[in-house]
């Protein structure tokens, strides 16, 4: 049964890092190159288990060896693919190599072991050595991958915040799924670790089982997520460029960052982006972003932040989500909308998601939108 689910979870492995190669929606290009590679190193890994219990390669063998480097390359392709989809605009910096300094370490000793040491008799060889060998084998492995989980945990968790600068529904692009699979893939190295140090697949079948159901869950979790994802930054690249400036300038303290304009063209600007945020209520269409507010003013994406967050104390996610909470509030208690619910008034004032819309609503009013309506209901 365990060998039958791993065959199944390798030829999906397989067929995922293919179609997420191809990319035909072309989204997120470069980003999901680098995440096809991981995937990738991740059948690789797969197969090479396989093809270790129908034994058409020996632990030994050199080729198996060399699918080995690919447990030693996994975290940083997936880091990598993380940096790419947080980062407008990214170049590879010479430095980035040294992501794979450790791999290229253990081919060294891969290609010396069966050159320099292929004379030596097996029988010389301690059994112990060997086991103690394959033990620090795989301990270096986990303690790779736990820095890598980590610093891209902190990379998606600071876009996560960098999104709500750009745009007023971030439930599609804030890379939630990337954050569960760093957990996932967290929880799997755990899983690898613990076989390997207690021999626990051989001494439980159910352990075996269980770690091949949680590897093809995680498989089918990334291949649902992936067909789902959006362009995270669908702009030009001079409006990326302005998008990279706006981030980097966020994580300058407040007091330090650069004055745009005057105070007075300050005012004028916030009375403009008032006057169109009133009148033509752009508020309502749930994919606006910060640079099509931009253009209906005429001003840059990064001027446009910058009187909002200077303007009005509060980031852009933050700014046009009141706006649509005040539009719902009035939309409750108007008896011409007593035909839609709850949810479907939401969904009119620009949100695409229930939670969302309760959350919000419940920050910016004290109340959920059903209290708000008793509490108002033949006032």
């Amino acid at each position: 049964m365990v060998h039958l689910i791993d065959l199944i979870l390798c030829g999906a492995t397989f067929l995922l890092a293919f179609i997420i190669f191809v990319n035909t929606n072309k989204v997120n290009t470069k980003a999901n190159q680098w995440f096809a590679v991981f995937v990738f190193c991740v059948f690789l890994l797969l197969l090479q288990n396989i093809l270790l219990y129908t034994k058409l390669l020996k632990a030994d063998n050199f080729a198996f060896e060399l699918l080995s480097l690919s447990s030693f390359v996994i975290a940083p392709f997936f880091y990598i693919s993380v940096c790419y989809y947080v980062t407008p605009i990214r170049k590879w910096r010479i430095l980035e190599y040294l992501h794979f300094g450790f791999a290229f370490i253990i081919l060294v000793f891969i290609i010396l072991s069966h050159t320099v040491v292929e004379n030596v008799k097996t029988t010389q060889i301690d059994a112990e050595s060997v086991s103690a060998a394959e033990m620090l084998f795989y301990i270096c492995f986990s303690l790779q991958v736990i820095p890598y989980c980590i610093l891209a945990y902190l990379k998606i968790s600071r876009h996560q915040k960098n999104v709500r600068l750009l745009n007023s529904t971030v439930e599609n692009i804030d890379l939630k799924w990337l954050k569960n699979i760093i957990i996932t893939v967290f929880i799997i190295a755990l899983f690898w670790v613990l076989d390997i140090v207690f021999n626990l697949s051989e001494k439980s079948t159910v352990f075996d089982l269980v770690s091949s159901l949680v590897y093809l869950l995680a498989i089918l979790y990334i291949t649902f997520y992936w067909l789902k994802q959006k362009e995270i930054f669908p702009y030009t690249p001079t409006q990326k460029e302005e998008i990279e400036s706006i981030i980097v300038e966020t994580a300058i303290p407040k007091d330090n960052r650069k004055k745009l304009v005057s105070d007075e063209k300050l005012e004028e600007l916030k009375i403009e982006l008032l006057a169109v945020i009133n009148s033509q209520k752009p508020f309502l269409d749930d994919d606006l972003s910060l640079v099509k507010l931009a253009s209906l003013l005429n001003i840059s994406s990064h001027l446009l932040s910058y009187v909002i967050n200077k303007g009005f104390d509060e980031n852009f996610y933050q700014f046009i989500n009141r706006y649509r909470i005040e539009e719902a509030k009035k939309r409750i208690l108007d008896p011409t909308m007593s035909h839609l619910s709850l949810l479907g008034i939401g969904f009119e004032v620009g949100f695409n998601s229930k939670t969302v819309f309760n959350t919000t609503f419940k920050k910016v009013t004290g109340q959920t939108p059903s209290e708000f309506k008793r509490q108002n209901e033949g006032k």
